[in-house]
């Protein structure tokens, strides 16, 4: 694969803890809070530090990415406060439960939100005290990408995220047992990795995706390449 750019639709998977959201949303919907967006970067300007942190309002049912995505686009048109919106999936009391991941909006307009999401047919979970837990949540996303050399890419939006293209899919825990063993086998293990996979003409394509405000070109391709190493043991 050597695409210059890449642009897709598609889904991110990654493991954070979650919480209700303590401060005023001013609404009676569930809300829950990322508490460590990144959780394995601990850099001092990290983003999890920001106010308001990634939020996930939980809808009732598992709605269709497509009206959940035509919902964002029509408030957007109104809608007086920026966000970002994006459907996505998690786990809440050991059962596979919808959301809407929000970014960039402050707690005070969430309430206004949630109204116009109902208003868009949405609906969801009363808002109750979940207490903290971690959960393997999937983000569907569009993805605007700039190749940086074979296999890595930088993300158009957000120069701090990269994404490795590897040539297998991987599942969670094979991708964590992986993660967990680079960290331990190098010098520099400040950095967040999650699971990618966006479309092209030919099928799918699986990226590894890395988050490190300090990151440079020889860092990434050492990393890059003790993943190939690794998913080439589990092929032999």
């Amino acid at each position: 694969m050597e695409h210059n750019h890449i642009e897709s639709i598609g889904m991110i998977s990654k493991k954070e803890n979650l919480a209700s959201v303590e401060n005023d949303t001013k609404s009676s919907a569930l809300v829950l809070e990322s508490l460590y967006p990144f959780p394995g970067y601990h850099g001092t300007t990290v983003p999890d530090r920001t106010d308001p942190r990634s939020l996930f309002l939980i809808t009732n049912n598992i709605f269709n990415g497509d009206k959940i995505i035509r919902a964002i686009s029509n408030i957007k048109k109104t809608f007086p406060h920026k966000f970002d919106g994006a459907p996505g999936l998690l786990n809440l009391y050991n059962e596979a439960t919808g959301a809407i991941r929000l970014k960039y909006l402050p707690y005070e307009y969430v309430g206004e939100l949630v109204s116009a999401f109902q208003d868009e047919g949405i609906t969801f979970l009363k808002s109750r005290k979940v207490a903290e837990y971690n959960s393997i949540i999937k983000i569907t996303k569009y993805f605007s990408l700039n190749k940086v050399s074979d296999g890595i890419y930088n993300d158009d939006s957000w120069r701090e995220l990269y994404y490795l293209h590897i040539p297998v899919e991987l599942r969670w825990p094979t991708f964590e047992k992986i993660t967990t063993s680079i960290r331990h086998n190098v010098e520099d293990n400040n950095f967040d990795a999650a699971l990618t996979t966006m479309y092209n003409k030919t099928g799918i394509l699986d990226f590894v995706r890395i988050y490190d405000e300090q990151s440079c070109q020889g860092k990434l391709l050492y990393i890059y390449e003790k993943y190939l190493e690794a998913i080439k043991y589990l092929k032999d």
